[in-house]
């Protein structure tokens, strides 16, 4: 199929000279899976190959199939070129005219005039005969006189070296922009002769009323010039016609369209751009994957893995796996003859290197790190994201873990660790304050037990049964008391003032014993650690007793229940030794009576026994 690069002017007519217009249309074991990596590669190689020679065979078939068309579109195309010769004749007619008028021609302004209507003339006759010369040769005249650069100028190298990629996808999408930029040629011809018919008819309609014959005159010759003009506009929009309507009949449909599109980019460019990216990460992730089983099965690791040396080579190693990598990108390009690539990739490398600059102080901090000199070490303690973790190993993708919390293992990058300092724990340092299943009271008065404790959140059961979950950092904030280990009850307890010849050496041992027993009969008498009885202070009506016990974090369930069993034995001691326990009286002053008496009575408030209790919320069962 012949593709015509431009417009051509065609003006066609008939014997009689009327004119009309033409138009036309992972395996087992390391060997196992780096064989079978290599054998994808090959194979990925000889299917873009095949690809390639099979797009080629269909097309050679579908020349042949296409048979029949084809002569159709060259029986078009001869008879376009009839009309360019045409069309060429009558230029170099009236080219002709034109120089006989300027021989004839009286002033200097005539003879100038004429001579630039002949150099435009010229001009469109120039045109005429190269795209005849196109339309024959299937050639572009402009690329084939083309001489080549002899002044080295960077723009234009980079242009050269860049022009390739975009030609590829202007290529991609040269049909759609060609069809569209047609149909605007259409478009403007077509206004251009409706405004040609215009002219003529105003010509005409001036002719007609004219008896000046020298006017007359000349406005048949501009007539004449008006006719030549819409021939040849004609000429121009047969040809865009004939254009268009050639690549509508090349539409294809969508899959079809696709795998052209597919079929020009994996022709050269594309398949080589595919193969070097996957050489790349065929290299990169092979030689990470080498690395993860050596330092797997390494003696070496085992033993010394915290070792300097082990380390720096560890740093050279990954430097060595990207060197490597980009080496593998650039031979691919080098093998497939691709200068356009492999400049593009150089450029590219040279753009890393300068930019390296700026970060080089982050890498080196970075390289500081791997090699564990820096602010960070293995087996340290830090503080990340207000938790306490271990760093238990030291890479590019640090591994740190919190031995306390289900979950608690982060996989953070090393850039992370820029802004935070490790340093040496003891082996007896807690890594939360809690763990699942202790009981707490926190600082909100919650008072539940653990039941689930993560990096992110710590869950608690409480009275009834019901959840409160806090965020692990609001939770810290409420200063947890862990009450699992071992925990202390304290009770005030007061009695009459009438016991002050008793109150330091008879009445606290007795208090004291009485307290023991009755714990002992509750069931806690395995629990009890140390337990005290000692006088507080005098109150305002009574002499106050400070009942302290202490108990194993097996009981730490009933810690508010306690206080009550204890406050409950206190008062069944005071009913066995005869304790009168204090009301709160107060003493009233009356105005001074007819005889000048002062009364003073006093008043019962309470019927209770004043006694601190300890603030606790209403258990319904045990948690």
């Amino acid at each position: 199929m012949l593709k015509i690069q431009r417009p051509i002017c065609i003006s066609l007519q008939n014997k009689s000279g009327l004119q009309y217009e033409t138009i036309g249309g992972y395996g087992n074991t390391m060997k196992t899976r780096t064989n079978l990596a290599i054998f994808w590669v090959i194979a990925t190689v000889f299917l873009f190959s095949k690809h390639a020679f099979l797009c080629a065979e269909t097309k050679n078939q579908e020349l042949h199939v296409s048979g029949e068309p084809v002569a159709t579109q060259e029986e078009n195309t001869v008879d376009a070129l009839t009309g360019v010769v045409q069309v060429i004749k009558e230029l170099g007619k009236e080219i002709e005219d034109k120089k006989i008028k300027i021989r004839e021609a009286e002033t200097s302004e005539e003879r100038l005039e004429l001579a630039k209507e002949i150099d435009k003339l010229n001009e469109r006759l120039e045109t005429l005969r190269v795209n005849f010369e196109e339309i024959v040769t299937g050639l572009d005249m402009e690329t084939f006189y083309e001489k080549p650069q002899k002044r080295f100028d960077w723009k234009e190298e980079l242009q050269t070296l860049i022009g390739p990629l975009i030609n590829d996808l202007k290529n991609i999408t040269s049909r759609p922009r060609l069809i569209e930029n047609l149909r605007t040629q259409v478009s403007y011809y077509e206004k251009q002769i409706s405004r040609v018919k215009n002219a003529l008819d105003n010509i005409r309609k001036l002719a007609g009323v004219s008896k000046d014959e020298y006017l007359k005159d000349q406005l048949i010759e501009l007539e004449n010039d008006w006719n030549n003009k819409g021939k040849q506009i004609s000429s121009r929009l047969t040809v865009a016609k004939y254009q268009l309507a050639d690549k509508q009949r090349e539409r294809k449909s969508f899959l079809e369209s696709g795998k052209s599109i597919m079929e020009v980019f994996f022709k050269s460019r594309g398949r080589n751009f595919v193969l070097s990216v996957f050489s790349f990460l065929f290299v990169f992730f092979l030689l990470r994957y080498a690395h993860r089983h050596i330092y797997r099965g390494s003696s070496i690791h085992k033993t010394v893995a915290g070792s300097f040396y082990v380390r720096l080579t560890e740093v050279l190693y990954h430097i060595f796996t990207f060197v490597l990598a980009m080496g593998a990108l650039l031979f691919v390009l080098y093998i497939c003859g691709d200068w356009v690539l492999l400049g593009i990739a150089f450029i590219f490398i040279i753009g890393l290197i300068w930019t390296a600059k700026q970060t080089l102080p982050r890498f080196y901090e970075q390289g500081t790190l791997l090699l564990n000199l820096g602010t960070v070490k293995e087996n340290e303690r830090v503080i990340y994201n207000g938790l306490p973790w271990k760093v238990v190993s030291l890479r590019l993708y640090t591994q740190l873990v919190n031995p306390d919390l289900k979950g608690g293992m982060l996989r953070i990058p090393i850039r992370d660790l820029k802004d935070i300092r490790s340093r040496p724990y003891h082996p007896d340092e807690p890594w939360f304050p809690c763990k699942e299943n202790d009981w707490l009271i926190l600082a909100d008065g919650t008072f539940g037990r653990v039941v689930a404790q993560t990096p992110e959140i710590v869950q608690m059961v409480i009275a009834g049964g019901s959840y409160k979950t806090y965020p692990t950092s609001e939770f810290l904030n409420q200063n947890p008391l862990n009450l699992s280990k071992n925990f202390s009850v304290r009770v005030t307890f007061g009695i009459d003032y009438r016991y002050q010849s008793i109150f330091i050496k008879e009445i606290p041992p007795k208090l004291k014993e009485a307290v023991k027993s009755g714990l002992i009969d509750e069931g806690y008498g395995e629990d009890i650690g140390n337990l005290n009885v000692e006088f507080k202070e005098v109150g305002d009506s009574s002499l106050d007793y400070l009942i302290y016990a202490e108990f194993s974090g097996r009981v730490a369930k009933d810690y508010y229940k306690l206080s009550r069993i204890i406050q409950k034995i206190a008062l069944e001691a005071c009913n066995t030794y005869n304790w009168e326990i204090p009301y709160t009286t107060y003493t009233i002053h009356t105005p001074p009576s007819g005889e000048g008496q002062r009364i003073s009575q006093p008043v019962v408030k309470t019927s209770e026994a004043r006694s601190h209790k300890a603030a606790e919320p209403h258990m319904g069962k045990n948690i």
